[in-house]
């Protein structure tokens, strides 16, 4: 898929916030920056690229961070156990952000 007519938009809005001397979308807090990395991780594990993570999409990301510094204590089981609140066996970015709302609240 070639995404070449979105470079004359991209290119437009960022002049554009360039000369306004402030990008307001760039994450400032630490909460900020972790839904930043979130909604990245989400996008770069829905394989199928339908707005949802299944089992097998987060367990794939999940073994795609083996040999990485980070470390993982959790299974794709957990993860659609704790953020599916549908009951569709899968996780969408709401419930992700849901989530990840209330991860923070339970520290």
């Amino acid at each position: 898929m070639s995404f070449q007519f979105l470079l004359p938009t991209f290119a437009a809005c960022l002049l554009a916030a360039c000369a306004s001397g402030t990008v307001s979308n760039i994450p400032q807090t630490k909460s900020e920056k972790q839904m930043l990395g979130l909604m990245e991780k989400f996008d770069r594990w829905d394989y199928n690229g339908n707005g949802l993570l299944n089992t097998k999409e987060i367990d794939d990301g999940i073994n795609s961070l083996k040999g990485t510094s980070r470390t993982v204590s959790y299974t794709a089981a957990d993860v659609v156990k704790y953020y599916d609140k549908n009951g569709d066996k899968s996780v969408s970015l709401h419930e992700a952000q849901a989530g990840y709302g209330r991860a923070a609240t339970q520290r």
